[in-house]
């Protein structure tokens, strides 16, 4: 898939970074090997993703030195996230742009980020003041072009109108939660999903506008996994699969739960394969973002990306 200002055509499929903190170095790099070998070539981070003393970016740049170069690897960072502990804090500014920018290069050890994006929004921040800013991080060749996530569709909408009358450049992705089952409530705060009826104009916009949409967690948090019963969802009170189960479990997300794992009988596939060869079929043609923890699932990434499914059986999951 092609981007502007991205040198290097995108995968469809985006290395995650949630399984990367479930390995030691040795593992993360045959995982990431693996995963390029396979043809998926685009790395998701972030300067937030980090634990325990190591982040994301570290982890993918020791990947690439051992690697002995990034050649044909495209890297989507993000930042101006807040900082613990001023969590609800926003840091959508200036001065948090550059920050981050810089401390994602450092770290990784590459003077170019292929695509880097806004992690969040504040609403209260002038959309012009952005624009500038991120244009010139672009002018520097530190960013080869910018995208949001976690934006309204408003949003997306007043940059792209700011750049295009200021002969700038205007953001090219916008990474939102999309999947099979609609979001019922906020994984965390200040997400946007564009999953529902009635945001069904959001989706067509994007398509029109050539923003391309980077989704995460098209599995819905391990929702869209026969590793998960309906049971084990209906009876949490805490943890991950009690927010699984409050952003997502009703009867309808569940008959397409049940669809889906139908389909993926008929195909010889995995219910999250062909979940996520669902969520790659829409007409605005997303990417996704999958968190790959070991070679065997970049194989079965890479596979459901191959899945071909019917214009019927994607209504029937979706439908009934």
């Amino acid at each position: 898939m092609e981007f502007p200002g991205v040198a290097t055509p995108v995968s469809r499929v985006v290395q995650g970074a949630i399984g990367l903190f479930v390995l030691d170095d040795p593992a993360r790099f045959a995982m990431l090997d693996a995963a390029v070998d396979a043809g998926i070539n685009a790395f998701d981070t972030a300067v937030n993703y980090a634990f325990g003393g190591d982040g994301v970016d570290a982890i993918l740049g020791r990947w690439v030195r051992h690697r002995g170069g990034r050649d044909g690897i495209v890297f989507f960072a993000k930042g101006c996230h807040p900082k613990l502990p001023h969590w609800d804090r926003p840091r959508v500014n200036p001065e948090a742009i550059v920050e981050d920018i810089d401390l994602s290069r450092r770290q990784i050890g590459i003077d170019q980020l292929d695509l880097w994006m806004f992690h969040r929004d504040d609403p209260a921040m002038d959309i012009s003041v952005l624009v500038e800013a991120v244009n010139v991080a672009i002018d520097r060749s530190h960013i080869g072009a910018w995208g949001v996530s976690n934006w309204t569709t408003a949003r997306v909408e007043a940059a792209v109108e700011y750049a295009d009358a200021h002969d700038l450049r205007g953001p090219v992705a916008n990474s939102a939660h999309w999947s099979l089952v609609d979001q019922l409530d906020e994984p965390w705060a200040d997400v946007v999903t564009l999953t529902g009826a009635h945001r069904a104009a959001d989706r067509a916009w994007h398509q029109e506008r050539g923003i391309k949409v980077v989704a995460w967690s098209p599995l819905a948090g391990g929702f869209l996994s026969e590793r998960i019963g309906r049971n084990e969802l209906e009876s949490a009170t805490e943890g991950h699969l009690a927010d699984t189960a409050r952003c997502y479990l009703n009867d309808e997300n569940w008959a397409r739960w049940e669809r889906a794992a139908e389909v993926a009988r008929w195909h010889g596939l995995s219910l999250s394969q062909v979940a996520l060869a669902w969520a790659l079929h829409a007409d605005f043609q997303p990417l996704v973002i999958v968190g790959n923890a070991s070679v065997e699932e970049v194989e079965q990434s890479t596979a459901a990306e191959r899945a071909e499914l019917t214009a019927a059986e994607v209504e029937y999951i979706f439908s009934g």
